[in-house]
């Protein structure tokens, strides 16, 4: 059978978040359009191997020889075509080689994968490529995608709520449940609790699925002082939505009867205070440019140095800062960093007091800052 006259094009996405994931596919033929998707779920689930669902299941519905253009953002997909390594998801790859050798297939990469010189291309090669986030973003089925991993989601917490025993577990799964009819709202809140678990499974002496809701309230100072910034690294934004969801999540708590008032109330009082705390941290963190720092320059020319230690600021001047090291030392001897030129925007966000993670060095008399890295109020 010959084949047919006109390309159909296939675009495929993938999603997964903890095991839960989602596929989808749009198949285009002239005027004609045909969308499906599904979702898996499981300790092999990926993001790529929903994308790798998608493009087979695209193809097989393809009832006669075509020529196929498939669009699909899959890093390790391309990767794997190009460079012919072993496939990691055999079955796939067992029924897609015939659906390969039954169609004229034409691949189209985003980024650098689809010959853009490494100099122009903005993909930085572990898939947060600002190109290749962009071409992920513009396909037509992403949202599809989506909605079937947040259908199955959603299928998974609904049968968590229904679970019996007065646990955290059980307690988070129907306050999730119950916002499941807004996408993003869900989402928002799910990822924050994910989070949260894993932050409880690090910090916590008693596993999230045998914790009793009370119990939240003595592990939401760590999550929020220790594991947010340093763990995750969450940016401001990332921290006062954490703060969002949580306030929800306590007062839902509050309202069916799994956590004291009082207690809940004086703990959002501390949260409040450090996530302000650390959203300003952080952001003062982030305010240092290449402009605002100074390589390593040849040791022969180095008089003083400090390399990744915590120091604490002491003095904030209008273009300068002046950082003590108090660990081990009296008031009155303690080694002193400065001043250090900054800035006026950035001296203007500084705090006394403040421990930041920094490399600096003294050369002619005068300390530069080499690399600010993070901090603690």
């Amino acid at each position: 059978m010959g084949l047919a006259s006109a390309e159909v094009v296939l675009h495929a996405a993938g999603k997964c978040e903890d095991g839960y994931g989602g596929w989808a596919a749009v198949l285009t033929y002239g005027a004609h359009q045909r969308e499906m998707s599904g979702s898996g779920n499981g300790t092999g689930v990926t993001s790529h191997r929903m994308a790798l669902t998608a493009v087979v299941e695209g193809l097989t519905a393809l009832t006669r020889p075509s020529r196929v253009r498939i669009c699909v953002a899959d890093e390790a997909l391309h990767e794997k075509r190009a460079k012919r390594r072993p496939p990691d998801e055999p079955d796939l790859w067992q029924r897609l080689r015939p659906l390969l050798a039954r169609h004229h297939v034409e691949w189209t990469e985003p980024g650098s994968w689809a010959g853009v010189d490494d100099e122009d291309s903005e993909y930085d090669g572990d898939g947060e490529g600002d190109a290749y986030d962009e071409w992920a973003a513009e396909g037509p089925c992403d949202l599809a995608a989506e909605l079937a991993f947040h259908q199955h989601r959603g299928e998974a917490v609904r049968a968590g709520a229904q679970g019996e025993g007065n646990t955290l577990a059980v307690a988070v799964a129907r306050f999730l449940a119950e916002r499941w009819d807004d996408m993003h709202a869900f989402e928002a809140a799910d990822d924050v609790i994910s989070t949260l678990r894993f932050s409880i499974g690090w910090y916590g002496d008693t596993p999230f699925t045998e914790m009793a809701p009370a119990e939240i309230v003595d592990e939401l100072g760590p999550f929020f002082s220790s594991t947010l910034p340093h763990k995750q690294h969450a940016s401001p934004h990332e921290l006062r939505a954490a703060k969002r969801v949580v306030t929800d999540l306590l007062n839902w708590l509050v309202a069916n009867g799994h956590v004291d008032a009082d207690a809940a109330r004086d703990r959002l009082e501390d949260i409040d205070i450090t996530v302000d705390e650390r959203a300003c941290l952080k952001e003062f963190v982030d305010a240092f440019g290449d402009d605002d720092l100074v390589p390593w320059p040849d040791r022969s020319r180095v008089e003083e140095s400090v390399d990744c230690q915590y120091l604490t600021i002491a003095e904030v001047a209008g273009r300068s800062l002046t950082f003590k090291d108090h660990d081990g030392y009296d008031e009155d001897d303690c080694p002193v960093v400065g001043p250090v030129p900054v800035r006026p925007e950035i001296a203007a966000q500084a705090r006394t007091g403040w421990r930041i993670l920094l490399s600096a060095v003294k050369v002619r008399g005068q300390w530069r800052l080499v690399e600010v890295v993070s901090g603690d109020p």
